[in-house]
């Protein structure tokens, strides 16, 4: 984004919100919106600009008002916007930022599978539904993502971050403090979370922390997952083609060990490991 652009946002915000605000930093880790920290002259504010025509804006609102029984650990809802015609949305900053490279990835296992059992506590009646088709393609992690996917029991819903990974949590230090961008959020099987997340930890180096996010996710919520394989296939299934693309995510949130190459070669053990199991 150019610093004019940068500047007609900021400005489009102060206007929103009938004061002035100034551009703290931006934040990485993210390509859905454009991510700013700005101020007032007493408190700072996330803004995440969108794509034009993009939805975030019309879901994320409702979201923020289903999930602020979690406290201080998501958003509030502060405003929203039109710079040009893109879509804002303005809300409080969640204290903390993304865990550190060094942290002991048992550590984020354990501490994401705790909360992410409390949102799925959290009633999701009246929520959008889930919107994944059968993964489609010729590999094999693909063909069998997509007999998977047909066998799943898609009826038992739970709200749904949807979009649970590291870098959408907050961390101070060694501890969890938060769960930001909630756009996607919506009513379907619990199995999409977490398949997702232990995805996310295979990329980031460990099956074992994976297995100890699914071990310490079913004492947290009481629910097992006895179809926790197909689930792994299809998120695989989902994500194999494409897993390369993600490199500037994790680069934004501090992990710049996580190359195109290693992402790949990574999301290859996966995929070879499931599909033999």
């Amino acid at each position: 984004m150019t610093a004019v652009e940068t500047d007609g946002i900021i400005a489009a915000v102060s206007e929103t919100l009938r004061r002035t605000v100034t551009l703290v930093r931006p934040l990485a880790g993210g390509q859905h919106a454009t991510t700013l920290v700005v101020a007032d002259s007493t408190t700072e504010y996330v803004v995440r600009v969108f794509p034009p025509l993009d939805d975030a804006v019309v879901h994320e609102p409702q979201i923020l008002d289903w999930v602020a029984a979690l406290g201080d650990r998501v958003p509030r809802l502060i405003a929203t916007g039109e710079f040009g015609d893109c879509p804002f949305i303005v809300t409080s900053l969640v204290a903390g930022g993304p865990p550190s490279s060094d942290l002991p990835l048992q550590s984020i296992a354990g501490q994401m599978a705790a909360v992410l059992a409390q949102i799925h506590q959290l009633d999701s009646v009246g929520l959008r539904t889930l919107s994944w088709e059968t993964p489609r393609g010729d590999s094999t992690i693909e063909v069998l993502g997509s007999k998977a996917w047909k066998q799943l029991d898609l009826a038992d819903h739970v709200l749904t971050h949807y979009d649970f990974w590291c870098g959408n949590a907050m961390w101070k230090g060694d501890t969890l403090t938060g769960v930001v961008d909630w756009s996607g959020a919506r009513s379907a099987p619990r199995g999409l979370d977490v398949s997702w997340c232990r995805l996310d930890l295979v990329l980031l180096g460990s099956v074992d922390a994976a297995d100890h996010f699914l071990a310490e996710y079913e004492r947290e919520s009481g629910h097992s997952l006895p179809d926790i394989h197909a689930w792994d296939l299809v998120a695989a299934a989902r994500s194999a083609s494409r897993v390369e693309s993600w490199a500037p995510n994790y680069r934004g949130i501090g992990y710049s060990d996580l190359t195109e190459s290693t992402l790949r070669a990574r999301m290859d053990d996966w995929t070879s490991l499931l599909c033999v199991s």
